[in-house]
């Protein structure tokens, strides 16, 4: 039997079942309700959803995504984050093999899609993600072979702290928040789990945002006070530089430092 094959399929669909439940995190933690009780139910007539209508991907294809007692349409978020959770669940065995690597990129990976839709839904990055699995990335920095847990304090606070200072002051000069507390927060999680890439991240992060920033304003036409959504660039941006940042790091030194 192919193990390394067949271990990445398995951890596929482990992260489909994980998918169904940031789906209630992603709905729940913005509205401040409990993500253990009630059971999943249909947000249009409340009806409890049955197990066998609750299966990740299946049931919204079978159901061809409306509700089975009212019709109401079932946003296809509920579909992606099932599919994407799974692919991460399974490129992260795949990548990293059976390793406790493998189990942080998970986490990060499942904190970023929780993060990115709770920001992308409501504009919202709950405590709950964001301060509430700072320990959780601690001990990992812990038992890290890329990066230190003094790395990971350092950073956080450097980061964290230097990010607040300059909201503060652009709040001061301009009157308006320029970044919110939750960006704040979530780049404290994301120096637990990133050490020094989180600079990187946050680097990569700006451009995107920028770039839809522009897309926004001059195409769409949403004007300069709509309010962009920055945790989901920064979700992308934490996974780009965990996955590559070494490398993109290494090509910098050799091209512009080394040379």
């Amino acid at each position: 039997m192919d193990w390394f094959g067949t271990f990445p399929i398995i951890a596929f669909f482990f992260g489909l079942i994980f998918g169904s439940f940031y789906n209630v995190c992603i709905y729940r933690l913005p509205r401040d309700e409990s993500i253990i009780k009630p059971r999943s139910f249909c947000p249009g007539c409340g009806k409890t959803i049955p197990w066998y209508e609750n299966i990740p991907l299946f049931s919204y294809l079978f159901l061809r995504g409306k509700c089975s007692t009212c019709g109401a349409t079932i946003s296809f978020r509920y579909f992606f984050v099932e599919l994407i959770t799974g692919l991460a669940f399974g490129f992260g065995v795949y990548h990293y093999g059976i390793s406790i690597k493998t189990l942080e990129f998970v986490v990060l990976a499942s904190l970023m899609i929780i993060l990115f839709f709770t920001d992308l839904d409501e504009r919202i990055l709950p405590d709950e993600i964001t301060l509430g699995f700072i320990p959780v990335g601690l001990i990992f920095a812990f038992f890290s072979m890329e990066r230190n847990l003094k790395e990971s304090i350092l950073v956080t606070i450097l980061g964290a702290g230097g990010l607040a200072l300059i909201a503060w002051i652009y709040f001061k000069v301009k009157k308006i928040e320029g970044m919110g507390m939750g960006d704040i927060k979530m780049l404290a999680l994301m120096g637990v789990f990133l050490g020094i890439k989180a600079f990187l991240a946050l680097l990569i992060a700006a451009l995107l945002g920028t770039i839809a920033g522009l897309f926004i304003i001059y195409v769409l036409k949403k004007g300069k006070r709509y309010e962009i959504p920055f945790g989901c660039f920064l979700s992308i941006g934490t996974l780009i530089a965990y996955i590559y940042g070494n490398e993109m790091l290494a090509w910098y030194v050799h091209h512009y430092i080394v040379h």
